[in-house]
């Protein structure tokens, strides 16, 4: 299905929808997009559509619910069976990264772990990036606070799914997270109000 195709289609669905409907896209079209073609998609659809998450989304949110059930419960413990992982439209983009997806960085009952290139901080954090950056090409081990570190200067990630993609153990993640605090190479907001700034779509 091309593009116009795909866009017909969906604005089709949601005129023909009595109710307020809850577009998805399976994964096959989901690899097909370009981040182009997701904003062409919300410009015609609009912004605020619901859509349902993808496979992929619902695996990792199923392994949060299972593990780590008080952020699980934050973010989808309120909805009906019917609208939990739905978002707004406007996420899409953030869909088509592999190791990333829809962002855990407004939690209210519970500390936030997300991160942005902005939070790495200090005078030497040039530098370690640059010693971590050359021993992943070299395929040396790295330590999980440099592969934290070297995620976060690559895009936007939050504790979990840093967790969950790299299968490390979360109490070794929020190790590494304190070790870099202490060294003051990286910033840590933990309110939802705090991050907000820091929280940017690319729509």
């Amino acid at each position: 299905m091309d593009l116009s195709a795909l866009i017909q289609s969906l604005k089709e669905q949601v005129a023909d929808s009595d109710l307020r409907s809850i577009i998805s896209f399976d994964a096959e079209i989901l690899s097909s997009l370009s981040k182009d073609d997701t904003k062409q998609i919300i410009a015609h659809v609009g912004s605020t559509q619901l859509m349902r998450l993808p496979e992929k989304e619902i695996v990792f949110f199923e392994w949060l619910k299972e593990f780590h059930p008080i952020v699980w419960n934050d973010l989808w413990g309120n909805d009906d069976d019917e609208y939990r992982y739905t978002v707004g439209l406007e996420f899409l983009p953030l869909l088509l990264d592999p190791v990333r997806g829809f962002p855990i960085c407004d939690l209210l009952t519970h500390e936030n772990y997300f991160f942005v290139a902005d939070h790495l901080i200090g005078d030497e954090i040039s530098f370690y990036l640059d010693a971590v950056k050359e021993r992943f090409v070299k395929q040396e081990s790295v330590t999980v606070a440099q592969l934290l570190v070297l995620e976060i200067s690559t895009a936007p990630i939050d504790a979990w799914r840093f967790s969950f993609h790299h299968r490390i153990e979360f109490d070794r993640v929020i190790k590494a997270i304190n070790e870099l605090k202490e060294e003051c190479m990286l910033l840590h907001l933990d309110k939802a109000e705090d991050l907000a700034e820091f929280v940017t779509f690319d729509y």
